[in-house]
């Protein structure tokens, strides 16, 4: 077979050939695609897609694939801002894949603040193939040049049980997850049986202990046969041990797999049944986030005053957020949110309305929220300030009931 054979089979075909490919590549004219084309023929790379086109046009492939490929080539020769551009091309790409930038100008200034913000290399036009294969055997066998870009970390604790701390936990996840297109692992932290699989519809394998106990041998291999996964983007990993089985966590453990996961998903949200032991000072240590949540009660408010405080101590200057919740029916004699607030003498993120209906009905199918519902509405505003997007949330159900105004 002939090498223009061969080249002309990887053109840009069906969009199941992108959704499994190992290198990607978006480029601006024919030349770059030749010689992209040339690359992925020398190194026999099976699975790949190049295509001409835009940052924009490489976003919205990444977000229909499952997985983000190993590799990934973006031309932004024709961006007015490449910085921005590659920020929002972050959002959607793996931490873990190696991407390189490919432009016309000579420029320093960009090439070192493309490297502050994740890009393994920045390569000026015109290309070969050979200089390709020593950028791509470089990035893959060598340490970058920049910091690795990494996921972000969330820890969400609660000031007592029944706050609703792991049902707002699995619904900003399945919001990451499903509308985001983020890919999410998810630990819920309580060895002797979380809700979150029970709220995901979902079975413990008990992977979370088996992997503490071996983190030595982390993988990604390893890793993947030990999640328990909810569709293409949303991993779990949990235990369900004897309630007379106690499991001692060894120091540092949970801290190594945190810094592993993090190299493979844009978000790592760690459940604590606790704020205190090894465990929630570890993930405190590793969380830039840290999510409080709270019910309009005099313990929350003693709580999480003390919850704050300790969350400061961990020395990583995380962002503190307190999430109050109301879980159960508005009832006289709570305390009020501006009371609240003036008690625990730190402003509250977000307030969540009532919403048995939905709430319980979600719960108990192992369903996402209804996105239309107070409750679904809510998570989808606190996904929308972590990832900084904007989620249009659906018509709620009596929308059609509603007279529309007359222009």
């Amino acid at each position: 077979m002939g090498v223009s054979e061969t080249l002309s089979r990887l053109r840009p075909g069906k969009a199941t050939a992108a959704q499994a490919a190992e290198f990607v590549a978006y480029v601006s004219d024919a030349q770059t695609e030749e010689s992209v084309r040339r690359y992925v023929h020398d190194r026999m790379i099976q699975h790949a897609f190049i295509a001409i086109g835009t940052v924009d046009d490489a976003i919205e492939r990444l977000k229909s694939m499952e997985r983000s490929p190993s590799k990934l080539l973006i031309d932004v020769s024709g961006s007015d801002m490449p910085l921005s551009d590659l920020e929002r091309l972050a959002q959607v790409c793996e931490p873990s894949v190696s991407v390189v930038t490919v432009g016309e100008r000579n420029d320093v200034g960009l090439f070192r603040n493309l490297l502050k913000i994740g890009v393994q290399d920045y390569l000026v036009k015109p290309l070969t193939s050979e200089l390709l294969q020593r950028t791509f055997d470089t990035t893959t066998n060598a340490e970058p040049l920049q910091h690795r870009r990494t996921g972000k970390v969330i820890a969400i604790a609660g000031t007592r049980g029944g706050v609703g701390t792991t049902t707002i936990g699995v619904a900003l996840a399945r919001q990451l997850a499903d509308v985001t297109m983020r890919r999410v692992a998810y630990l819920d932290l309580n060895l002797n049986g979380g809700a979150a699989c029970t709220l995901l519809g979902l079975t413990s394998n008990n992977g979370l202990t088996d992997v503490l106990e071996n983190v030595h041998r982390l993988d990604v291999q390893y890793m993947e046969r030990t999640f328990v996964t909810l569709g293409p983007r949303l991993f779990v990993l949990s235990s369900e041990l004897d309630y007379g089985n106690a499991f001692e966590l060894q120091q540092g453990a949970l801290s190594e797999l945190v810094s592993t996961l993090k190299h493979h998903f844009h978000y790592v949200l760690l459940d604590m049944p606790s704020a205190s032991g090894i465990a929630a000072e570890e993930a405190f240590s590793a969380a830039k986030n840290i999510y409080l949540v709270a019910d309009r009660s005099v313990h929350s408010a003693r709580e999480v005053t003390r919850m704050i405080r300790y969350a400061q101590s961990a020395g990583n200057e995380p962002t503190i957020s307190v999430l109050v919740n109301n879980p159960g029916q508005p009832a006289a004699g709570r305390v009020a949110s501006s009371d609240l607030t003036a008690a625990i003498g730190y402003p509250v993120t977000q307030e969540f309305p009532f919403d048995g209906k939905s709430v319980a009905a979600a719960e108990n199918l192992g369903e996402r929220v209804r996105p239309d519902s107070e409750f679904g509405v809510a998570i989808s505003l606190l996904a929308d300030n972590l990832t900084g997007t904007h989620s249009t949330a659906a018509a709620p159900w009596y929308a059609r009931f509603i007279p529309r105004k007359k222009a």
